[in-house]
């Protein structure tokens, strides 16, 4: 019988022991975790059975620790069932409790088998909690018919006090397997149940608080609202566990329900909307509510450049109001710069509280969508995807960056900005003919992530960036970093300026920092879009992404090489194309699909920062760059994926066929390669 077991996993309680000069600098939740973990390592000595029943005893027998145990257990049981998806854990004894071992193998990961046990012995008729558990489990791995299967098994009642969240996991997987009618029925047994269900729903961005009180507008929406919120969130949701593919439809659904709501009589609003939107002119068939998810990130903010793009480029009208929480603008200052776009309430200050729920429930009639774009040819994609589009055709009709002429009225001309700016310089020893480029990289302390879950793949050390800070200093430039005041430390460089942990910092100087920057170094974050914004000549690095990206033709970067366990490198083909794209979401689920990704090392670093300098000198190279180049477009599914911006030729050269392999994908629609990015441009 195997036994999960692994030299890494079981080292690290043993080096805690034998390193007894750290012992002090344990802290107090790692001593308290300490005993549990060295524990599960015992177990992963023993037979795999044996250890699940002494878990079973633990669990049965409500034992104290039991639950911390089988958290420290559930990296071996990982480990275990990715050599041998096939094995089992639960053995002939602890199957004669197969409620209690269903429960368990659901808590420590073990998914599959969960499912197995569930359905063999019919438990979703006799527990709507497990199989509430079991479908959790199983949406979270994309088996959604199997998830679908356990719900509809499930002995739940749509008046049944309590069970409101199995009916709104219901209602997703029947959106998912096209049962609208269904789904709709679900939705509105979660809205009678838990009234948050009734919020308005776009994007998980807009951080919603909890215990939400409806307005007249959530239940004036009826069954075409209820599909929006619905659609929206299961699109999102089905983009986090991998199956964004998926996600397209669901949106582009909840962009019907609304076309279904807006055909219909306007719906009734309060008297003091009705004088909020007669004192701004703006009728409700010109209404176009710009919810509060378009504000809360930064990098939202950028994709509001863009949207107002859109409109210049005459696809889309109307009267754009921007609704937003004080507390919730991700930086005020750039936020600042978007204020001539359009009207903006802001809730509990500029509106009432009340006023400002009853915008934000209208976005279902008049909302701008935050997923999809309807393009003037009527397709409806990615709102990613049409924003890069959207960079495309601002830069052939040759228009600049209207972000950076906003801040150069608002904040270029201000004594107190400047002063602020060149005193901060002086502080540092630079002189007033100095330059310097801007250097972000996104890492876990912004949103406190846990290592290997969620976005955390994004994240990109330090380290490897010093050769590329070297070699911009030794030019005679400076770096200074940029970020959060929690991100790592920058090693102790000359000319190399920790900005992002020092007293300098705030909103108005990190924007102020890369307006005069000469260029920015950065990664697939929201300070990269200010850049971009700004027009700011931009080598990206460590690039990881789902969607398609608003990257202008200053834009150099390179990708973070992902490769499967037997060292094959995934092909730029396979990173934006079903099914890998959409798996490229989740750190957990590149995992679980054995695939990791690599950060770039030194020379691919500093490889893209040199062509991005190269880039506003103007200098460009021949022929063999521009073959190269049509040959790695030729694999995108459309020519504009990645904006207007351009990869790494190093990159391209270092890789080479291991990572276009032209061979392996046709191209989509478009007839003939289009290259993008002409690398004599500048964009600042």
């Amino acid at each position: 019988m195997r036994r999960l077991v692994n030299s890494e996993l079981w080292s690290a309680p043993i080096a805690i022991i034998v390193r007894r000069e750290q012992w002090p600098l344990l802290r107090s939740e790692q001593w308290l975790r300490f005993p549990f973990d060295l524990a599960a390592g015992i177990l992963s000595l023993l037979p795999s059975r044996l250890a699940f029943l002494i878990l079973m005893v633990f669990d049965v027998g409500r034992l104290r620790g039991g639950r911390r145990l089988e958290n420290a257990y559930q990296p071996y049981v990982m480990l275990h069932l990715t050599k041998y998806p096939e094995r089992r854990l639960s053995g002939w004894l602890t199957r004669r409790l197969p409620v209690h071992a269903t429960g368990l193998l659901l808590r420590i990961g073990a998914h599959a088998e969960a499912y197995d046990l569930v359905v063999k012995h019919r438990l979703a008729e006799r527990s709507a909690d497990l199989a509430n558990a079991t479908a959790r489990a199983l949406f979270e791995l994309g088996e959604f018919e199997k998830a679908h299967r356990v719900v509809s098994e499930a002995p739940w009642r749509a008046e049944a006090e309590g069970q409101s969240h199995l009916a709104f996991l219901k209602g997703m997987l029947e959106v998912i397997a096209g049962d609208e009618a269904a789904a709709i029925e679900c939705m509105s047994a979660a809205c009678c149940g838990h009234r948050d269900y009734m919020r308005p729903h776009q994007n998980m961005a807009a951080r919603p608080a909890q215990n939400y009180l409806p307005n007249p507008l959530d239940f004036a929406c009826g069954a075409s609202g209820k599909l929006f919120d619905l659609c929206n969130f299961t699109g999102q949701r089905v983009t986090h566990v991998g199956r964004g593919e998926l996600g397209i439809g669901l949106f582009a659904r909840a962009l019907a329900a609304q076309t279904e709501l807006r055909s219909k009589v306007p719906p009734a609003v309060s008297a003091e909307l009705a004088r909020l939107l007669g004192r701004l002119d703006i009728s409700l068939d010109q209404l176009r509510i710009l919810p509060e998810e378009w504000t809360t990130q930064i990098g939202h903010l950028g994709m509001l450049d863009v949207l107002f793009r859109m409109r210049d480029l005459g696809w889309w009208s109307g009267r754009p109001l921007i609704v937003v929480r004080p507390n919730l603008v991700a930086n005020k200052a750039f936020f600042r710069l978007i204020e001539r776009f359009g009207e903006i309430v802001v809730v509990g200050e500029t509106v009432s509280q009340a006023v400002g729920e009853e915008l934000l429930s209208l976005q279902r009639w008049y909302g701008m969508n935050f997923n999809v774009f309807q393009l003037p040819n009527g397709k409806v994609v990615s709102w990613q995807e049409a924003g890069a589009l959207a960079i495309l055709e601002w830069e052939r009709a040759g228009r600049g960056h209207p972000l950076r002429d906003e801040y150069d009225r608002l904040f270029g001309a201000s004594p107190t900005v400047q002063d602020r700016f060149h005193r901060m310089r002086e502080s540092w020893g630079m002189k007033p003919e100095d330059w310097y480029v801007c250097l972000h990289t996104r890492d876990a302390s912004h949103y406190s992530e846990v290592a290997g879950t969620g976005q955390t793949h994004r994240n990109s050390p330090i380290e490897p960036f010093v050769e590329a800070i070297r070699s911009i200093t030794d030019k005679g430039g400076w770096v200074i970093k940029v970020g959060g005041p929690n991100s790592p430390k920058l090693p102790p460089l000359d000319r190399a300026i920790d900005y992002a942990r020092s007293g300098f910092r705030s909103e108005l100087m990190d924007i102020c920092l890369i307006r005069h920057a000469r260029a920015f170094i950065g990664t697939t974050s929201g300070l990269t879009n200010v850049a971009v914004s700004f027009g700011i000549p931009s080598a990206i690095v460590n690039c990881i992404t789902t969607d398609s990206q608003l990257w202008n033709s200053g834009v150099r970067f390179a990708l973070k090489p992902v490769r499967l366990a037997d060292g094959t490198m995934l092909t730029q083909a396979q990173l934006t194309t079903s099914p890998w794209r959409w798996r490229l979401f989740d750190a957990a689920v590149l995992r679980r699909n054995g695939a990791q990704p690599h950060s770039n090392t030194s020379d691919e670093i500093c490889a893209v920062v040199e062509e991005v300098e190269a880039l506003a000198a103007g200098r460009q190279r021949g022929h063999d760059a521009q073959q190269l180049l049509s040959k790695w477009q030729q694999q995108l599914p459309i020519p504009h994926y990645y904006g207007t911006g351009r990869i790494s030729l190093y990159y391209l050269e270092k890789y080479g066929r291991g990572f276009l392999e032209p061979d392996s994908f046709e191209c989509g629609d478009f007839e003939a390669p289009i290259i993008v990015g002409a690398p004599e441009r500048s964009s600042n």
